[in-house]
C-alpha cells in the first residue's frame, strides 16, 4: 500500500545529491600537522596594550600554569573561537595525534604522558581550591561581565571586540545577565542583592585564609600544584585588571595586609612565565 510519503520519496530519488553511494570529494586543504602540543586559550590584549598576563580567563591561565609547573612542552595559540574543543569551551589541548583534550582531561593526559605533578604535601589542598572557585572566580566574573566599568574594559574589550557593534551589544547583554544569574544560583549566599560589596566580602575571607596558609613559603605546599595554579591565576588577574573595584582596592591598597599574596603571585609570574 502506498504511503503519503511515497510521491515525495520518488521526487527526491530523482535529485542527484540523493543518489547512493555518495560521491566522495577530497578536501581542498589537509589538516595542519603539528609536532608540539598546542594549548588554545582566549586572546591576550591588543598589541598596543601592556603585555602582562597571556590571558584574562581564569581557566585558561590556570591550565597554562599547571602545564608549566609540570614542565610540559607546548605552544600557546590565542583565539576567541572554542569550536575545536571537545566540550565547546576554552582552553583545550591539541595533541600531535590530532586528539583534542578538554580542560577536564588535561590532568589525566599529564599523568599518562609522564608529567604528573608531585603529590601535594597539603592535605586540605582540594578544600582551598574549592574556596577559590566559590569566591575569587565569581568575583573575577562579576568584574569582567556584570560591573559596567569592568565589562567595558575587560568583557567587551577582551572577548567581544572582533564582533560588529550590534552583535557586541547582544552578546554582552546575554553574557552579563547570564553571569549574574549563574553567580546567584551557584553562590546563594550572595542573595538577590548582588553587588561589588557583597562579592568583595566573600573574596576577603578567602584572602585571609590564603594569607595564613602561605606564611613565608614560596608555594602553598612543598612544590607548585593545583592550589598554586588556582591562586596564581585569580590573584594575577585581579592585580592586572584595568579597572577600579573594591576587591582590587582591598588587595592592592597602600597599607594592605595582603601584600604577601601580591608578592607571591608576581613572583610565580616572573619565575614560570
Amino acid at each position: 500500500m502506498a504511503t503519503p510519503e511515497a510521491p515525495l520519496r520518488e521526487v527526491l530519488k530523482s535529485i542527484s545529491f540523493t543518489q547512493l553511494p555518495l560521491r566522495h570529494i577530497e578536501p581542498f586543504f589537509e589538516a595542519e600537522k603539528i609536532t608540539t602540543p598546542r594549548l588554545y586559550i582566549y586572546k591576550r590584549p591588543k598589541p598596543t596594550e601592556k603585555q602582562g598576563l597571556p590571558t584574562y580567563d581564569v581557566e585558561c591561565l590556570r591550565l597554562l600554569a599547571l602545564l608549566k609547573f609540570a614542565n610540559y612542552g607546548f605552544d600557546s595559540v590565542y583565539t576567541n573561537e572554542p569550536d575545536g574543543s571537545p566540550n565547546g569551551k576554552l582552553p583545550y589541548l591539541l595533541l600531535p595525534s590530532g586528539q583534542a583534550v578538554d580542560c577536564d582531561g588535561i590532568m589525566a593526559h599529564l599523568e599518562q604522558s609522564g608529567h604528573k605533578l608531585p603529590e601535594s604535601s597539603l592535605s586540605s589542598e582540594l578544600a582551598y581550591c574549592t574556596m577559590i572557585k566559590h569566591s575569587l572566580v565569581p568575583a573575577i566574573r562579576y568584574i569582567a561581565w556584570v560591573d559596567s566599568a569592568g565589562f567595558e574594559a575587560i568583557g567587551q574589550n577582551r572577548y567581544l571586540r572582533e564582533y560588529p557593534a550590534v552583535i557586541q551589544m547582544a552578546l554582552g547583554w546575554f553574557k552579563s545577565n547570564n553571569t549574574a544569574h549563574d553567580i546567584q544560583v551557584r553562590q546563594p549566599e550572595y542573595g538577590a542583592a548582588l553587588d561589588s560589596e557583597v562579592v568583595c566580602e566573600n573574596a576577603q575571607r578567602t584572602f585571609d585564609s590564603l594569607l595564613v596558609l602561605l606564611g613565608d613559603r614560596e608555594y602553598f605546599a612543598d612544590t607548585p600544584g593545583l592550589l598554586d595554579a588556582w591562586a596564581f591565576s585569580c590573584l594575577n588577574i585581579l592585580i592586572e585588571a584595568p579597572v577600579s573595584s573594591p576587591i582590587r582596592a582591598l588587595l592592592l591598597g597602600r597599607s594592605s595586609k595582603y601584600q604577601p599574596l601580591v608578592d607571591y603571585a608576581l613572583r610565580l609570574m616572573e619565575k614560570h612565565f
